[in-house]
């Protein structure tokens, strides 16, 4: 069905705020998991998440595991790469940018998961004043209409779309996935070190370039619903 997309913020890659129709799909309720992340690494060998600088310390796996006590948080240094490998190899796939924000805001084009008003209790920030990612299920009272965790804050998380900053003003009206081509991938919902309400928007829309990897940037997965008439 339809929904609202983009917004008129003074952020020009929002604009404009249109009605946009997607069909069905499933999103997961949480972000991919260091413990979920793990089986993937021991099933195919892929190089485990590290980055050879201070800033990752605390996030860097050691001896083929995720730092003591994370298994639940979510997998953050992976790059967009490492991200579609891993739910290509759960059979998913990574959302399009307009599924991740449908699930973030619902229907009616809200600014957070919850609703228009802000409440720092909903999710994890700066101003949360944790300075490190949370477990997934954490936050409840940040949930999406769908259902789903941690779109504000926590991880910013990859979808599929590469990032053309106008994109919205020539997208489709029915199932946009996004620019043929591009030199950064987006990534969606804030995390656990965005300093202002502002960037963990539903709407905001933030990009990297597809082999970086950062402290802040994990993902989820979406799946085709196979629907029999």
């Amino acid at each position: 069905g339809d929904f609202i997309m983009g917004s008129d913020s003074d952020f020009e890659n929002e604009q404009p705020k249109r009605t946009v129709f997607l069909k069905t799909f499933y999103i997961d309720a949480f972000e991919v998991t260091n413990a979920e992340y793990k089986k993937f690494v021991d099933a195919t060998n892929r190089p485990v998440p590290y980055v050879n600088a201070f800033w990752a310390e605390p996030f860097n796996w050691r001896n083929s595991s995720y730092p003591p006590g994370k298994a639940d948080h979510p997998v953050v240094l992976v790059s967009w790469h490492d991200a579609a490998a891993y739910a290509k190899w759960a059979g998913k796939r990574l959302p399009t940018e307009a599924e991740w924000e449908k699930a973030a805001r619902g229907i009616d084009g809200r600014a957070w998961p919850w609703g228009n008003f802000w409440n720092i209790n909903n999710c994890n920030i700066r101003e949360s004043f944790i300075n490190m990612t949370q477990p997934v299920h954490l936050f409840e009272s940040g949930k999406s209409p769908y259902g789903c965790y941690n779109m504000a804050g926590n991880a910013m998380e990859w979808v599929n779309d590469w990032y053309w900053e106008t994109y919205y003003a020539h997208a489709p009206q029915k199932n946009p996935t996004g620019p043929p081509s591009g030199t950064f991938k987006v990534a969606r919902g804030g995390a656990w070190d965005s300093n202002v309400n502002l960037y963990v928007r539903s709407g905001y829309r933030h990009y990297l370039r597809p082999e970086e990897k950062k402290a802040t940037v994990g993902f989820r997965c979406a799946k085709d619903v196979d629907i029999k008439q």
